[in-house]
């Protein structure tokens, strides 16, 4: 066929077909697939064989691009691309004729789905020693650097041994440092205290807090008077006393009035103690602490989820969608999963389930990996309310990787799977 007729639509069915035996012969399929559907759209006053022929080529001609893309599915599946393999599989399933072949990617795709999720399910290996020394040290100010600096390798040893879960061991040593330095020892009360706390000594524990307390400068120390107070706030709860707690945490925002930070951990007490409506009002008081730049995002989630639990849901969305608007400005889409989900039930509360899907997708793909089977789950039962039966199977497919542990979970999902069949 002339360049001419190509262009201006010249030519027959049989010029139409000839060229797309040319190309199927050279295995140039998608040249032949446009070819012969081409000749069918002129299929009039073509004999049935022919036409019959043309469409059976049509259908070869798809299902070779379909082999093509599986092919290269295989391949970047050996290399370790499963993202790009999945897309491969999909595309294969979209272009395939034959529903065997189509069968054929899905398989293979739900089993690429759960090595996928195996994968990012997977926990990051431990950090070392020093990794974890500079974490902690990254918030000490001065004064307390010096002094933990003045104390040398055993006080370095102690602190990771009560991280490690060797609290015995921590203690000990925490304490003979202690010992040889009580008279000027200032920080070092607060990690004795803690020592104290985890080794389950709590009457012991209070006394090195109240004196670290008499000791420190709150106005150049306040990250330590809240860590103390916030001890006590524990010390109370411990012994089931909710008004001591709260006296401990209205002490914390009287010695640093002007720290958002002890507002933040009294919100989140008599939020997690039921008392919604204090808690939404307690940390409201506070957001002209915040920073006018760049709030803090966990005092904007905690603020939201008080007043989500009041049943303020306009105001909760409010203050839930500045998390997530700040963390989209940063270019991280890794969400609180708290405010994710909270946000992701309010939309779907107000009927907006496409927006609700995306939070839960997000958050299977996060670093919540505890999360991601309960993550892959709602995803799809909110994709399947859409009708979305195909992503809401490659949801499920992925939740299926991560049940193994959970039978009753495990016999869920396949039996959703077993009817989206």
């Amino acid at each position: 066929m002339s360049f001419f007729k190509r262009i201006f639509g010249g030519g027959s069915f049989d010029d139409d077909v000839a060229e797309g035996d040319r190309h199927f012969a050279a295995a140039e399929l998608e040249d032949a697939r446009i070819a012969y559907e081409r000749a069918l759209e002129r299929k009039k006053g073509a004999s049935p064989e022919a036409i019959a022929r043309c469409e059976e080529r049509v259908a070869a001609c798809l299902d070779g691009m379909a082999e093509r893309r599986i092919a290269e599915a295989e391949r970047l599946r050996d290399e370790g691309h499963l993202d790009l393999a999945e897309t491969e599989l999909r595309n294969a399933m979209d272009t395939a004729s034959s529903p065997e072949l189509v069968k054929r990617a899905r398989r293979m795709l739900e089993v690429l789905e759960r090595e996928d999720a195996r994968q990012k399910a997977e926990v990051p290996d431990e950090i070392s020693d020093d990794d974890r020394w500079a974490l902690l040290a990254g918030s000490w100010g001065p004064d307390q650097m010096d002094e933990y600096d003045a104390y040398g390798e055993p006080f370095r040893d102690a602190l990771l041994a009560l991280h490690d879960g060797r609290v015995k061991e921590a203690r000990a040593t925490l304490e003979a440092l202690l010992e040889g330095d009580e008279e000027d020892a200032c920080f070092l009360w607060l990690e004795v205290a803690r020592a104290r706390i985890l080794d389950e000594d709590y009457a012991a524990a209070e006394p090195a807090l109240r004196e670290l307390l008499e000791r420190v400068d709150a106005e150049d120390s306040a990250d330590v008077v809240l860590s103390a107070y916030a001890e006590l706030a524990g010390l109370r709860d411990r012994q089931n006393d909710e008004e001591g707690a709260i006296a401990e945490l209205s002490a914390a925002m009287q010695a640093i009035p002007d720290d958002p930070r002890p507002f933040f951990i009294m919100g989140r007490y008599l939020r997690s103690k039921g008392h919604a409506d204090e808690a939404a009002d307690v940390l409201e008081a506070a957001v002209p602490l915040l920073s006018e730049d760049r709030p803090d995002t966990a005092f904007l989630e905690e603020l939201g989820l008080a007043k989500l639990e009041a049943g303020e849901d306009e105001d909760a969305a409010a203050y839930l969608d500045r998390v997530l608007a700040q963390y989209v400005q940063l270019r991280r889409l890794d969400f609180p999963p708290g405010t994710a989900v909270a946000r992701a039930k309010l939309y779907e509360k107000a009927g907006k389930l496409e927006k609700a899907a995306d939070l839960y997708r997000g958050l299977a793909n996060g670093s919540d990996r505890a999360n991601h089977l309960v993550y892959y789950r709602e995803a799809a039962r909110v994709l399947l309310e859409l009708e979305l039966e195909e992503e809401a199977r490659r949801m499920l497919t992925r939740a299926l990787a991560l049940a193994e542990d959970d039978p009753e979970a495990r016999a869920a999902i396949e039996a959703q799977l077993t009817e989206l069949e």
